[in-house]
């Protein structure tokens, strides 16, 4: 199990744990990360925290299940991170980022799907997609919503690393606090949301400030068959063999 659960009290303690590859979004992660959520435990717990074991909070995307797992393509095998964000979302219950050491692509993301991040002074964000032929749909999506739109392109276009104290400058970040501190400060902040008020009151604020900033999830999973598959393809395939992708061919032929 690439992921492990457990109960903090009234709080459900998520945690990515393969820290040898710094909890990149790999399937077999993906998968079970959408099964932790569904398991009675965590459904019955009040908020959830999610964090990541070794070194990084998630390193963004597994090249090689974006090439190899077809989630690059309108129909993937499996479900894919944008199925994971989707069920972050749109989830009933308070969810909590608990971030430290690198958020990158897909885990940055991951934490613009949860309601609040609490970033340890050392965290980094980034979404360096763009460099890979790839663009980071639901970046795009909650991005420009949370920051707003010449903040978001300057994080995508740039593919720049900002600190912990910089995204929270964004709005992109709740709290920070001292490193190592991360993870209980998270559940400290998911236990003072739920004692003292009562769920059903908790998800409809929830559905009114999705609804208020909405999230079209057809058109993230559509916005990935508008890419050049040529470009994507040297992008992954230059980052999966180490060297420097060769995008000068598709400038001399673009008409977009």
């Amino acid at each position: 199990m690439t992921v492990r659960f457990e109960r903090r009290g009234t709080v459900g303690l998520i945690t990515l744990a393969k820290p040898d590859r710094h909890n990149a979004l790999a399937a077999d992660l993906v998968a079970d990360l959408l099964s932790t959520l569904d398991r009675p435990e965590a459904r019955q717990a009040a908020a959830l925290v999610i964090a990541g074991d070794g070194p990084s909070f998630c390193a963004g995307a597994d090249i090689g299940d974006l090439l190899d797992a077809g989630w690059m393509t309108p129909t993937p095998g499996g479900p894919t991170p944008m199925d994971l964000f989707e069920r972050l979302d749109g989830h009933p219950r308070p969810t909590v980022a608990a971030v430290h050491g690198r958020a990158l692509g897909g885990g940055f993301e991951m934490t613009l799907c949860c309601d609040l991040v609490v970033a340890a002074a050392d965290a980094v964000f980034a979404l360096p997609e763009l460099g890979l032929g790839v663009v980071p749909n639901t970046g795009l999506a909650r991005l420009a919503q949370i920051a707003g739109p010449r903040h978001a392109l300057d994080l995508i276009l740039t593919r720049r690393r900002i600190g912990a104290e910089e995204a929270a400058t964004l709005g992109l970040v709740s709290r920070v606090v001292p490193p190592g501190r991360a993870v209980d400060a998270a559940v400290e902040l998911a236990r003072a949301i739920t004692d003292g008020a009562p769920p059903g009151a908790i998800a409809t604020v929830k559905r009114a400030v999705r609804r208020a900033a909405p999230v079209d999830w057809e058109a993230v999973r559509t916005m990935l068959a508008e890419l050049p598959p040529g470009e994507w393809a040297e992008g992954l395939g230059a980052f999966r063999d180490r060297r420097r992708p060769d995008y000068s061919e598709f400038w001399r032929t673009s008409d977009a």
